[in-house]
């Protein structure tokens, strides 16, 4: 089963060193979404562009998940 790392960006890259094995694409976007809840919830921080970066084991990025944060003045709830 393949390996997919999962990085954090937000005009920085906090990259994933050791990953999760996942079926394929569409588990490791699952897997995506998860931890970004789980980000969002731990650090809210008003930051609208802050995503997981979905790598797979060949080093190619195919996708990307929002970590959605809180609402705020410059960023409202839609």
């Amino acid at each position: 089963m393949p390996r997919y790392f999962f990085d954090v960006e937000d005009g920085h890259r906090l990259f994933d060193p050791t990953g999760f094995v996942c079926d394929d694409d569409i588990a490791a976007v699952i897997r995506a979404t998860v931890l970004a809840v789980g980000i969002s919830l731990d650090k809210p921080e008003d930051d609208p562009e802050r995503r997981i970066a979905i790598i797979n084991d060949k080093g190619h990025k195919i996708g990307n998940v929002p970590v959605y944060s809180r609402p705020s003045y410059g960023n409202p709830a839609k």
